[in-house]
């Protein structure tokens, strides 16, 4: 089949936008990157047709936006756009008026998009219909804070508005939060960056059940792929390393019931826990953008973002058949970490290579674009030599 409009995607991120690059480059679609990531392994694959060089939305919106604007002006056709990260997504939504003329964007208005990028608003949109989710309390104050976080009990987690621009600053999804004086420490923190917050229980256990779907602009579900966590990293509240895909019915309906409501379109992959103690699935977040996992996706059977091209391009496509079941996704370089840790502190056992039995799709290594992996792998063994050399300093 012939197609007849180009994708346009960023290299902000590794394993991400590889996924999405090569599942539509396999299918002949050429894909221009933005280049906003001079470090990134993705630009080396061969999927790419060209590079467009971009200012990183993270640094500044604004700039990134006009170039996106210069792009579209000095091309001769409307190319889809596949958001990977949350700034980027959040500048298209914000500024959705201004690209329309030029790209095609499975993006919702910004309103919809805030509302689950901003997991403050999110949590309590989700606490205000009754959805369940984990025990969740938003302070006004340092003294609310303290009190707070005595009902909901050590150890807890607090959590920023914005993630994706803590993760940038702190480099980790949440503080681990043990007794008082952590929280003080966290909340001075947060404050001298300005980061607004919540408090939040930690679920027992560690059963995390995540979906990777596409809704049209019906809300309609073209196709879904749900996959448990096997392992990720960090190892408490981290990015999947090893998933296996698996279709649970009730968090299904729950998500999908959601953003139906909140009249959502596009890509989401919303992520829950299982909670022992009352035996629910609480619903953590909604990414509205592609994820890390899209090769599993994909290898199920559900092409995420090849819907999303064929709906803006085509329209009237018909929902894909439940996905695959039992397939394991594994990011090899990811899984390197792990197991060299473990390998340091006499933790090692080949035991744990009996979970990977079965039909596996590899997040970095591909016979037909072998570059960007091993380029992932000379900044892995790069950055822990760096490492090791300062610890010895």
């Amino acid at each position: 089949m012939k197609h007849p409009e180009s994708v346009i995607l960023s290299g902000n991120h590794n394993i991400n936008p590889l996924g999405v690059l090569r599942g539509l480059g396999r299918k002949g679609i050429p894909i221009t990157l933005l280049d906003v990531d001079p470090h990134s392994m993705v630009r080396y694959s061969r999927f790419v047709s060209q590079r467009f060089s971009c200012p990183n939305p993270h640094d500044s919106e604004i700039g990134f936006i006009d170039a996106l604007i210069e792009l579209g002006r000095s091309l001769d056709h409307q190319p889809v756009y596949i958001p990977t990260g949350d700034a980027e997504v959040l500048a298209l939504s914000k500024h959705k008026e201004a690209l329309l003329p030029f790209f095609r964007m499975p993006v919702a208005p910004f309103e919809i998009i805030n509302l689950l990028v901003n997991k403050k608003r999110f949590f309590q949109d989700v606490i205000r219909r009754n959805i369940p989710c984990p025990k969740t309390s938003f302070p006004e104050t340092t003294d609310q804070a303290r009190k707070m976080a005595t009902n909901i009990g050590y150890p807890l987690i607090v959590k920023s508005a914005y993630s994706h621009v803590f993760i940038t600053k702190f480099h980790k999804k949440v503080f681990l939060i043990h007794s008082p004086s952590e929280l003080e420490t966290a909340m001075n923190l947060l404050n001298d960056a300005h980061q607004d917050y919540f408090l939040q229980e930690i679920i027992p256990g560690n059963t995390l059940f995540l979906f990777y779907a596409y809704l049209n602009r019906q809300s309609v579900p073209l196709g879904i792929c749900g996959y448990d966590k096997i392992r990720q990293r960090p190892n408490d509240f981290g990015i999947g390393t090893i998933c296996r895909s698996m279709n649970r019915f009730q968090p299904i309906h729950a998500a999908i019931q959601y953003l139906q409501n909140i009249n959502y379109y596009g890509l989401a992959e919303p992520e829950f826990k299982w909670d022992p103690r009352d035996g629910q699935y609480k619903l953590i977040e909604i990414n509205p953008r592609s994820v890390t996992q899209t090769q599993l996706a994909t290898a199920c059977g559900v092409h995420v973002e090849y819907l999303a091209y064929q709906d803006l391009i085509w329209g009237n496509i018909e929902p894909l058949k439940p996905a695959k079941e039992g397939i394991l996704w594994i990011d090899e370089i990811s899984e390197l970490h792990y197991h060299l840790s473990r390998i340091r502190r006499g933790l090692f056992s080949f035991t744990e290579f009996d979970s990977l039995i079965g039909n596996k799709v590899l997040a970095g290594a591909a016979c037909d674009d072998p570059i960007p992996f091993f380029i992932g792998l000379a900044r892995f063994f790069k950055e822990r030599l760096t490492l090791q050399r300062n610890i010895k300093c």
